[in-house]
């Protein structure tokens, strides 16, 4: 294998602390039937042996660079210095702990890069490990039938459909095509948890061909003790409300924020806000009943909240339920499905099954 000039395929890895899974994570790419590509992999300032590691990873391939930092920068900032850097024609992003199959780049390369796509899309496998990632518990396929997509209102109305899908809020599940964010000078947010979503949403405005591949080939690995409906952020809602509204604003900027597209809009928006009281039980928050009680009475009122009860309609029982829930208006009853869902997420996996 050799470095190419100028590459079809930049992978870009940032690695932060990531000395247990990186490995596994790059040579799944060495491993790739197609090899038109470079890697570049940004070392984030690591604190246990992920340097040495990817030391020894580029000493062993042409195809990989390592960017070294000394101070951690955070995900967005990894992600935008190997962007800088890339010659590929397009981009695509492998976590430090996924990892793909072999014929994955390959089925990218005949079915999007040869169509000419500006962005290839493609499922994913949702493996949830033990906590000490030994063992596969649960692995879930996430997918949508092959397309290829030239009329830019329906790839608008694509982003709500995949969002439903659980396909639009990623990076690592697409390919870029990197003039597209060179000429826009597209980066990441320092954003915290919706930095992909963000991002998506700006690129989304500059593609004409959208390609989606029909496979769940990319490996997206989380440890069970890493769920994050476990973590609080006091300010949950008002992410979720950035994150409606930067997909309402690009339906409305292409006339689609109508009909079944902004059912679908509302009805993830209202999933989100119910995870958001869900969080509000973690003891971390420091929440009482009556904290608790009234966060959700202010989430009621908005203005976002109101237009949501009015057009969500929901595509599966887990939308079904939160729809039910919300439109009801009641506190009492949010914050006491809240509680439930807390419970059910922290304690098994029932809630995961209602999906």
């Amino acid at each position: 294998m050799t470095k190419s000039d100028q590459p079809m395929i930049t992978m870009i890895i940032p690695a932060y602390n990531a000395e247990k899974t990186v490995r596994h994570a790059v040579e799944s790419l060495l491993r790739q039937t197609y090899q038109d590509m470079e890697i570049i992999i940004i070392e984030d300032g690591s604190t246990d042996e992920t340097r040495p590691i990817l030391q020894e990873l580029e000493a062993s391939s042409p195809l990989i660079t390592v960017i070294y930092k000394d101070i951690n920068e955070g995900l967005s900032a990894g992600r935008n210095s190997g962007m800088e850097r890339a010659r590929g024609t397009y981009i695509g992003f492998l976590d430090a702990d996924d990892w793909m199959e072999a014929d994955l780049l390959e089925q990218i390369y005949r079915q999007g890069i040869r169509k000419d796509a500006d962005l290839i899309l493609c499922g994913y496998s949702h493996d949830t490990m033990d906590p000490q990632r030994t063992q596969v518990k649960i692995s879930r396929q996430v997918a949508m039938p092959s397309c290829f997509l030239v009329e830019k209102q329906e790839i608008v109305r694509y982003a709500a459909h995949c969002d439903t899908h659980k396909m639009f809020a990623y990076t690592w599940n697409k390919f870029y095509r990197r003039s597209l964010i060179k000429n826009e000078a597209l980066k990441f947010s320092s954003q915290t948890l919706i930095e992909d979503f963000l991002f998506n949403c700006q690129f989304w405005e500059q593609i004409s061909r959208l390609s989606i591949v029909d496979t769940a080939k990319y490996h997206y690995v989380k440890a069970s003790s890493e769920a994050l409906t476990q973590k609080f952020l006091s300010d949950y809602y008002e992410i979720m409300e950035l994150r409606y509204q930067a997909i309402r604003n690009l339906a409305v900027s292409h006339s689609v924020f109508q009909g079944e597209i902004r059912e679908q809009i509302c009805s993830i928006f209202i999933k989100h806000l119910i995870a958001g009281m869900a969080r509000d039980c973690s003891p971390k928050s420091g929440y009482s009943i009556k904290i608790r009680r009234n966060r959700i009475r202010k989430l009621l009122r908005t203005s976002s909240a109101r237009e949501c009860r009015i057009w969500a309609k929901a595509s599966n029982r887990q939308e079904k339920l939160c729809n039910f829930v919300f439109k009801s208006n009641s506190v009492l009853l949010n914050l006491l499905t809240a509680s439930l869902l807390y419970r059910m997420q922290t304690r098994s996996n029932a809630f995961d099954r209602l999906k």
